[in-house]
């Protein structure tokens, strides 16, 4: 790829763009990536007050500007002025925003003031979604407002085709949207050999399956579906073991919701995105209940690691799965039968072995990072050449 002559500004949510280790996450490897491509990159993050976070360089052109707001509302006028400052010292060719919401908000603001361009990824499912809609009060509102954005930009980033047809369904022209997934580094996943970690992971494991759930606690994760399942998988194989990773820190959180005895149930917590590879590798089936997801990183990860999923039907799960070949996909909100396919998968350990295989091989062949990259810049460059 050729290097972009051009100054790009990111609107973004995640302070973790502006920590100086994050516990979860590698999106500050994927700004450094991204900036081997262009002259600048400015990224203006929320971050909250209490934190205190302080302007950031990340590589020689890669510069974090966290707006420590004393709520997400400020942000916007936080983040407007920090955004005004950088424009007034610079020419910036692409405003980049994480949703067409609030973020979209200010990147459509400066794309009027200092003509840039203007490019929105959709992380989440966000249109034609019940599930998101209803699940906090302020997001119909919201949805008004993305609508409004949405329209307004001259590119869209999408991680699914289901999110693609749903926007030209809605009128967005289909030369202004791309699908391009969120890059991972699948070789760090695919050779990780971290041989202490395993080894201590799989003594704590002992002679349990491993059903391991990765994401962050939050109600589109749909726990409640995850631990009834686990709940009927448990009453017909008593030496399962459910790993939580990201989420609950104790057992004493979730034990009025699950059945399984506390000495099977384990509440990792955040941990460090290196040591993340081991956990998939020592488990035997990775799960994802949520209601909603845009995409599903975990799901290419697990696959990565040669491990089989069990997913509920997201526009995202059904970009990554291909139902019965590398993983299982079930209705969302149905227990019943994420317990069903579960429990499929460890009484048929071979089924699941040739699974987790094939895996592997879908996910290099359509989720590699260096090709998401690649089409990631293309697409910049496609928007800000005339």
């Amino acid at each position: 790829m050729n290097n972009l002559k051009i100054n790009v500004m990111t609107i973004s949510w995640d302070p973790t763009l502006a920590m100086d280790s994050p516990a979860f996450g590698d999106v500050q490897k994927r700004n450094i990536e991204y900036g081997k491509y262009v002259k600048n990159i400015f990224s203006v993050t929320y971050s909250p007050h209490a934190r205190h976070l302080q302007e950031k360089k990340l590589s020689e052109n890669v510069f974090v500007f966290p707006t420590n707001s004393k709520n997400q509302f400020c942000f916007l006028f936080d983040a407007w002025k920090i955004a005004h400052r950088i424009c007034a010292q610079n020419k910036i060719d692409l405003f980049l925003t994480q949703d067409p919401f609030l973020t979209g908000l200010i990147g459509w603001k400066l794309k009027r003031k200092y003509k840039g361009k203007l490019l929105i990824h959709l992380h989440g499912d966000f249109f034609d979604n019940s599930y998101w809609r209803t699940e906090k009060w302020f997001n119909a509102p919201l949805l008004w407002l993305g609508k409004k954005i949405i329209k307004q930009a001259d590119g869209v980033r999408v991680m699914s085709a289901g999110q693609q047809d749903k926007l030209i369904e809605f009128g967005i022209p289909a030369e202004k949207i791309k699908i391009i997934s969120t890059p991972i580094d699948l070789s760090y996943f695919e050779n990780y050999n971290n041989q202490e970690l395993l080894n201590n992971l799989k003594e704590e494991a002992g002679e349990g399956k491993i059903i391991l759930m990765v994401g962050r606690k939050d109600p589109v994760k749909d726990f409640e579906t995850l631990f009834a399942a686990m709940n009927l998988v448990y009453a017909k194989n008593r030496r399962v073991n459910l790993w939580l990773v990201g989420n609950y820190e104790s057992f004493s959180e979730i034990k009025d919701k699950i059945k399984m005895p506390a000495a099977q149930v384990f509440c990792f917590g955040q941990i460090k995105i290196e040591n993340l590879p081991a956990y998939y590798k020592t488990s035997s089936v990775v799960v994802l209940s949520s209601q909603s997801e845009s995409f599903g990183k975990v799901l290419v990860e697990a696959n990565a690691c040669g491990k089989p999923v069990v997913s509920t039907a997201t526009t995202g799960a059904k970009e990554i799965i291909e139902d019965g070949k590398n993983g299982f996909l079930v209705p969302i909100g149905d227990a019943a039968k994420l317990a069903e396919k579960i429990l499929s998968l460890l009484e048929n350990p071979e089924v699941a072995r040739q699974m987790g295989e094939r895996g592997r091989e879908v996910v290099q062949e359509r989720f590699a990072g260096e090709k998401q990259t690649a089409k990631i810049i293309n697409f910049w460059r496609d928007l800000t050449t005339d």
